[in-house]
């Protein structure tokens, strides 16, 4: 199927080319075939009239619980350790398949009609996140969560998952997930590593997410949280940590060393109280930072733009420094590193031969009139209501009504 975008602004996150105004983009099959100022000579089954409109590569989730919308506030205004093992780990004790399949649908449906075409999710019954996934047609990395005691039954659902994924459409992959240091043992965290170099899958986990994580941590093994999963091998394959709030010099720069992407969920940290991310400092130290919302349990939506904002705000105001983490930089951190976290090298840019991941915007609403900066409106101004079209592989996925 072909599909021509028409008379469009096009941010195309391409550091020579990052803004073209009244551009033409064209997708043919689940592939961008052009994009240029000249209308291609082609015909297409499918135009769209970009007059107005905005088009930007698909937002990156890279860190979610997707079925956790079953649990939208059920549990608000505690910190995390009461909120997870008093309310959260006893809830999800009774989840059933079909009950994270439901979740899933919405949480997925959320995020496409909000702008993300590409999420990164850790749970459980991820079979049932797959099917979900698969109908709805969004773009995903899938990992069964791990924690102890149930090491081995997990691994084999992992295998089940691996076998389902290659069946599918192509748009799904796999991880694999032990949650954090203070729910999985020193033996589960080596087995894991061990069995993601076997598998070559990459490692998705929970890192330095509050000071009693790192604080128990460091009792138990008289290092950080960060160094124990050194030490564990979680960092010999490609890795997105969640969170790393409490890190140290020292915890940037083995991150940095190791080339582990971090996932910065700013909503999630602040509802929680757990915290601030240093980003200034992990950028610094030249380690990849890209975006999540976490679950929505913790956040409480998975509309990816109001991270993007608050990211683009809350380290100016803490550090009174206006000039840090520009709007560039920022949405580079919802696009292209994004993709790159999760093993993309396609994904991420509106480029010729680039997989067709792409939202469409309204700019000509109120909020976002006049319009002296695309860029800068998208990271401060634009809310996930926005969206009125959402395109996964080729293929309209939202179409706002």
């Amino acid at each position: 199927m072909r599909i021509l975008i028409e008379d469009v602004t096009a941010v195309t996150m391409c550091e020579e080319t990052p803004v073209m105004e009244h551009a033409y983009l064209l997708i043919e099959g689940n592939r961008i075939g052009y994009i240029g100022f000249e209308k291609p000579d082609t015909d297409a089954d499918r135009i769209i009239d970009g007059t107005g409109l905005v088009v930007m590569p698909g937002l990156i989730n890279t860190h979610t619980h997707t079925a956790m919308t079953l649990l939208r506030s059920y549990a608000d205004d505690m910190n995390l350790q009461d909120w997870l093992f008093e309310k959260i780990f006893p809830f999800e004790d009774t989840l059933t398949p079909e009950m994270v399949y439901e979740g899933s649908v919405r949480g997925i449906q959320e995020m496409l009609a909000t702008g993300t075409t590409c999420f990164h999710d850790m749970y459980f019954f991820q079979e049932e996140t797959a099917r979900a996934a698969e109908e709805l047609g969004i773009r995903g990395v899938l990992n069964e969560g791990i924690t102890d005691p149930v090491l081995d039954k997990k691994l084999e659902k992992t295998k089940t998952l691996l076998e389902l994924v290659k069946q599918g459409s192509g748009r799904l992959k796999v991880g694999i997930s032990p949650h954090a240091v203070y729910t999985c043992s020193e033996e589960t965290l080596k087995t894991c590593a061990t069995f993601a170099k076997e598998h070559h899958l990459p490692i998705h986990t929970h890192l330095s997410e509050t000071v009693t994580e790192n604080e128990d941590c460091m009792k138990a093994h008289g290092m950080s949280p960060t160094a124990w999963m050194e030490a564990c091998g979680l960092f010999d394959v490609p890795c997105v940590a969640a969170h790393c709030v409490w890190l140290s010099n020292e915890d940037r720069e083995i991150l940095s060393r190791h080339g582990v992407s971090v996932s910065h969920n700013p909503v999630s940290n602040l509802k929680l109280a757990s915290g601030v991310a240093q980003i200034p400092e992990l950028v610094q130290a030249g380690v990849q930072v890209a975006l999540g919302s976490d679950g929505a349990s913790s956040n409480n939506h998975l509309d990816l733009f109001e991270e993007v904002k608050l990211t683009g705000i809350l380290h100016k105001g803490i550090n009174l420094d206006p000039t840090l983490l520009p709007a560039w930089e920022v949405l580079k951190m919802a696009t292209i590193n994004g993709a790159k976290a999760l093993g993309y090298e396609d994904l991420g840019q509106l480029k010729e031969g680039y997989l067709a991941d792409m939202i469409l915007l309204d700019f000509a609403k109120p909020h976002l009139t006049p319009n002296h900066n695309t860029i800068s409106n998208l990271v401060y101004a634009v809310h996930g209501s926005d969206v009125v079209y959402t395109i996964v592989d080729g293929k309209i996925v939202y179409q706002k009504s």
